[in-house]
Parts: structure tokens; sequence; C-alpha cells
């Protein structure tokens, strides 16, 4: 439930919800119907009851009948409606309707004045398994004195049983519509109220790679707090990322003058001279550390013309040397992070195979799987490769590899690590050394 989105939530609940709500609903309203069904059919039996009091005579002892009735359902056989008039115990009358019916017992009389409604689920009456029953008791006028005279109105349930099936089966279906209609006006109004979630989720992706500033879309009141925040914690980042720049170049450059006066002092011996030089190239590596620190509210930054550029100045730097440099592209490569610490390890690994090539400096870009590559190769002497165990030792310096390297590939290690890179040296086939740069690819 946790893995869950949002939607497929909403959507489970109220899914749940129907599935409880229906059937119940269905139990209460049938409920209802067969209730009020029942009424009626009470209120129809005992109609016909009167009219059977009313149509009976008794003269004397003789009971008298009519052949034929108002009431024409007990006029016809088979109608499921049965008349029945019983008289000291036994059943004088019968209707028409009951011509096929055989009547074993009749169902057990109510008192003088008042009146039966009963169901029999099982009765005495052939062919009607389960029937209603009114009966009522009148008393009339014999020769010995006033008799009690039993009335009875039965009628066949089968009718009964099909419209309240009839009943069911469209209740049924109009309320799985309902349901239906309901589950794709709920998932219309979760996409509605979800909206703004995912503008806002779109916004924060494109403000976190760069492409905009601050959240500046409108949204509903209960997300202007976030938005706000947001944008707070977007500006107090990036003002204490700029103080804390603004304070190491303060630092740097408090200390650059103290060390170049010390260093310019001719009367330094040879030792100190190197002690201050050492102190010098410890002080800019761990500056440039410092001001590396990742963000996570930067644009991603394209390799491939930052690579031309470099190349360029390169082939400057390096003129007389007469290189030839060679910038492949095989897939786009972006790192997310700032350009000048891009520049900083770029730079370095182009510097350095320049120095060490003989003749070619290739930069490569491309991906592989999850990362982006950056390989830079020259057809120099290479690296041996004990040297190359001590270069990606974090804080080591490869002094003997090529002068002035040592305190660059050590930037670079550590660039990459902060950026949460890979650096790994390979042997090039142009000859040299072949430096892999490898970078998680971010959305």
């Amino acid at each position: 439930m946790k893995n869950l989105s949002l939607k497929l939530r909403s959507l489970l609940v109220a899914f749940i919800a129907l599935a409880l709500f229906i059937p119940f609903s269905v139990f209460t309203l049938d409920k209802a119907f067969t209730e009020s069904l029942t009424q009626a059919k009470h209120n129809e039996l005992k109609l016909m009851n009167l009219a059977l009091v009313s149509a009976f005579e008794l003269d004397g002892d003789v009971p008298y009948m009519p052949e034929l009735l108002y009431e024409e359902q007990l006029n016809l056989p088979d109608s499921g409606y049965i008349g029945l008039i019983v008289f000291r115990g036994e059943i004088v009358w019968k209707s028409a309707s009951a011509l096929h019916n055989t009547i074993n017992q009749p169902p057990a009389p109510a008192t003088v004045g008042e009146e039966r409604f009963l169901l029999t689920e099982e009765g005495s009456i052939e062919r009607l398994s389960s029937y209603f029953t009114y009966a009522f008791t009148a008393e009339f006028a014999s020769e010995r004195d006033f008799e009690p005279v039993h009335f009875y109105i039965i009628n066949d349930k089968t009718e009964f049983n099909l419209e309240r099936e009839a009943y069911l089966h469209t209740l049924w279906q109009w309320l799985a519509m309902l349901a239906v209609g309901l589950l794709i006006l709920l998932l219309v109004g979760i996409n509605v109220v979800l909206n703004p979630v995912r503008q806002l989720i779109s916004e924060i992706s494109r403000t976190a790679n760069g492409r905009q500033p601050h959240l500046s879309q409108r949204y509903p009141v209960e997300f202007i707090p976030l938005k706000n925040s947001i944008n707070r914690l977007i500006d107090v980042e990036a003002e204490q990322r700029s103080r804390y720049k603004n304070s190491l170049g303060d630092l740097a450059h408090s200390l650059k003058t103290p060390l170049a006066v010390a260093m310019g002092s001719p009367a330094l011996p040879d030792e100190t001279s190197e002690a201050l030089q050492q102190i010098d190239n410890i002080i800019r590596r761990q500056l440039k550390r410092s001001a590396a620190a990742k963000s996570g509210w930067q644009a991603k930054v394209d390799v491939e013309p930052l690579g031309k550029k470099l190349i360029s100045a390169m082939k400057k730097v390096h003129r007389e040397r007469n290189l030839q440099f060679a910038l492949e592209v095989l897939d786009t490569c972006e790192l997310r992070g700032d350009e000048t610490d891009l520049m900083e390890m770029l730079g370095n690994l182009l510097d350095n195979a320049c120095k060490a090539a003989n003749g070619i400096v290739q930069l490569t870009l491309k991906q592989e799987g999850e990362w982006h590559q950056i390989i830079v190769e020259d057809d120099g002497p290479g690296i041996p490769h004990a040297q190359k165990s001590v270069l990606l030792e974090r804080g080591k310096r490869l002094d003997t590899y090529i002068e002035g390297q040592g305190i660059g590939m050590a930037v670079v290690s550590d660039l990459v690590a902060i950026y949460e890179g890979r650096l790994e040296i390979e042997n090039s086939p142009l000859g040299g050394a072949k430096v892999i740069l490898s970078f998680p690819v971010t959305q």
C-alpha cells in the first residue's frame, strides 16, 4: 500500500467503498420494495375479501353466493387467486378459479371482526407451493343465532416472486452502471485534483535541472506555502554557495600575496622554497575541493562545446608541439554541476595528455549504460601500472609522471569523487594513457 500512487490509492478506496455500498444498497432497496409490494398485496386481497363478504348471504342455515363475482380473477380458472368460504367447519363455497386446485384443509381462521394476512411456504393447497392468505371472519344471522362465517382469499406467490426478481435484476443493472460511471467520474476528478501536483513536480524538476531559477506557476492555495518554501530554499542555497565561494576566493587572495612575497625572496634556501611551493599547491588544491561542493539546483552542462573550447585553447598553448586533436562525440554527454569544475577536470586531463603525447590527443564523449563517459587518450609513453594505482588514491601526488601534473590529477580525482563519478586509467589503443571519467546519468 505504501508504494501505491495517490491515484491508485484513491481508486482502490473507491472500489472498496462501492463493493460494500452497492450490495448494501441492493439489500436495503430490496427490503423496502418487498415490504411495499407485500403491503400492496395485502390491500389487494383485503378488497377482494370484502367483495366476498358483500356478496355472501345466509338464508336460514343455507349459504348463498352468486355464480359470477365482480372480481374477475375469482371467475377464471388458474388465475392464481382462490376464494373460500367456511361455515360451521366446512367449505361451503369456493371460487371458479379453484377448479384445478384441491384444498385439503383451509387455513386457520381469524377471530370474529379480525383479519389475518400471512405467507404460507408449504401449504395444503395442491399446485400451490407458497401463497398469500387473507382471512376475515364475520357473523351472520342463522336460524339459531349469529354464527361466524370465515372468508379466505388465497393468492399464488409466483407472480409476486417474478415481479421482485425483475426489480432486483433491473436494480443490479442500474447500480452497476452507476458504479462504472462513478469510477470514471472519480478517475477524471482525481486527474483534475492531482494536476497541480504533477505541475509542481515538473516545475521542481525543471528548477533542479537549472532550466528556470524559481517556481513561478500559480497553484491552489494549499500549495502556496510549499512553493514559497522551495523558492526560499533555492535562494538561500544560491546565496550560501556564492558567499562560500567568495569567502574562499578572499582566503586564496589573502594567502597568495604573503606566499608570493616569501617565495620571491632571493635569500631563501632551496629547501624552504620547495616547502613554500608545496604549501601553495596544497592550499590551491584544498580551496578547489571546497569550492566544488555539489549543488542539487544546478543546470546540466553540455560537455561537447566545452571540449571544443578547451581543445582550441590547448592548440594555442601547445602549438609548438604540432599536436593533432580529435573530438569524437558518440552520444550527448552532460554533467549537472558547476561549469568551472568540469573545465578544471577536463582541462587538466587534456593538458596532461598534451604534455605526454607524441603527436595525437583524442577526446571521446559517449554514454555507457547509466553513465556519461569522458575519455581522454594520447599516444605518449603511457602510465606504468604501479603509478596508476598511486594516481587513483585520493590525496596522492604523481610528480614522477610529468612535471606539474601531480596537483592537477589530484584535483581531478577529488572533483570526480564529489560529483559521485568514477576515474579509471587504462592503456589506450593509441599507445599512451587512456583516462576515463564516468558520471551518473541524471534526469
